[in-house]
């Protein structure tokens, strides 16, 4: 379930709902497009009820983490995965409650805003151990299983910080939300608090083309920015739109819905693979390895998209293996694309997940996946074209196939 955040709008100041993967905001009051600015883990502030006597400079908001997303585990004989949502205590205290439990979920929280009275008490866990407790939830191996662990991957997650504001009254410290006892007073000084720094408040951007100052096109978590107007991509780094240079697989069929791909290109150690070849003999595909095979590029075909573990695999799988039925990608624009909401980043991560789904031989292949590294990639942005098919939707060329089904499903997660 999405967090929803009470913000104000960057242009008029209205209050205006979002959900935590909102990328491009849309007021409703003023009509006006804005772009949030990716940046470290936003933080946000869970409202407080806080009694009349209460000074709101003396709260002080304790932090825990939250991670969503898909945890995906080579290990055993194959592919495991789970999707996972859970808080974490961002402290080392006995004395406090280790999750957040349905709170985030069913309250609309705040933007964390510098000018906002208070203190925070600084985080001391390692976002690693968030992770490993995110993965410990998730509980996907069998014990036996643990012990031949492969690989890992983290896919789709979203990272917050969220605080939860908590008082000292008399010589206990209570729960801010609920006026519950937490704990002694000690509580407080066992730990270093900070004041809010401004680089912790949630950025905008105008959303206009760069190149011809019209307005700039997605869908609300969209990565990847259009402009109709000049026919151009745009995504936000740094604070500010830089051009995307895109691809597309050419197709005969008009109304295809064109779905964005991350073509990940590798080159690796310690397992050498430096092409198509190299892949269809590690994963010992049944298929003929032809000579035109090894001239070709290793590269995996990952959804820029995302879907439900399962399909996101099927899909990649069918694609990366069939990629060399695929015809050459052209230069071009096109009008109507799905979202690219999947960053290059964790396609990458994807990876060995990919190669481990599409290995045959796993007892053999599996474990070599800890060796593997990846010495050199290059990723590019690609939309291929699919087209309905009953409830599928279907590559012409390489016949790979993804439920209609999944694609809705895909926007919830």
């Amino acid at each position: 379930m999405d967090l929803v955040i009470a913000q104000s709008c960057p242009s008029c100041g209205a209050e205006i709902s979002l959900a935590e993967d909102d990328r491009l905001v849309r007021c409703p009051y003023c009509d006006v497009y804005n772009y949030r600015v990716a940046g470290s883990a936003p933080r946000y502030l869970l409202p407080g009820r806080l009694p009349a006597a209460v000074d709101p400079a003396a709260v002080v908001h304790i932090p825990y983490l939250r991670f969503k997303g898909t945890v995906y585990e080579v290990g055993g004989e194959g592919v495991h995965h789970r999707i996972v949502d859970t808080t974490r205590l961002g402290i080392e205290e006995d004395d406090l409650p280790p999750s957040l439990g349905l709170r985030p979920q069913a309250m609309r929280l705040l933007p964390l805003i510098a000018s906002r009275p208070g203190s925070y008490l600084r985080q001391s866990v390692p976002g690693e151990e968030a992770f490993n407790q995110a993965v410990a939830v998730a509980g996907l191996l069998r014990r036996r299983e643990r012990r031949a662990l492969y690989h890992r991957a983290f896919i789709g997650e979203t990272l917050s910080r969220i605080y939860q504001p908590c008082y000292l009254h008399g010589d206990t410290v209570f729960d801010g939300v609920v006026a519950r006892p937490l704990g002694g007073g000690e509580l407080f000084s066992r730990h270093r608090s900070v004041a809010a720094d401004p680089a912790w408040e949630p950025r905008f951007i105008s959303s206009h083309c760069p190149r011809c100052s019209g307005g700039l096109e997605g869908e609300r978590d969209t990565l990847v920015l259009r402009c109709r107007g000049c026919r151009s991509e745009w995504q936000e780094e740094g604070g500010r739109f830089v051009p995307v240079s895109s691809t597309m697989v050419p197709t005969s069929i008009r109304d295809a819905l064109h779905l964005p791909f991350w073509r990940v290109t590798i080159v690796t150690e310690g397992v050498r693979l430096t092409g198509f070849g190299d892949y269809l003999r590690f994963t010992n595909q049944p298929l003929a390895v032809r000579p035109a095979f090894d001239s070709l590029p290793l590269s995996l075909w990952v959804p820029a998209f995302k879907l439900n573990p399962r399909s996101f695999l099927q899909v990649a799988a069918q694609l990366t293996l069939g990629q060399w039925r695929l015809p050459a990608a052209e230069e071009g624009y096109v009008d109507e694309v799905y979202g690219a909401n999947l960053p290059a980043r964790e396609a990458l991560q994807a990876v060995k997940t990919v190669l481990a789904h599409t290995t045959v031989s796993k007892k053999t292949s599996l474990p070599l996946l800890a060796e593997l590294r990846i010495a050199r990639h290059e990723t590019r942005l690609i939309y291929v074209p699919f087209v309905v098919r009953g409830l599928d939707y279907v590559e012409e060329h390489s016949g790979a196939a993804l439920l209609a089904a999944a694609l809705r499903l895909g926007k919830t997660l």
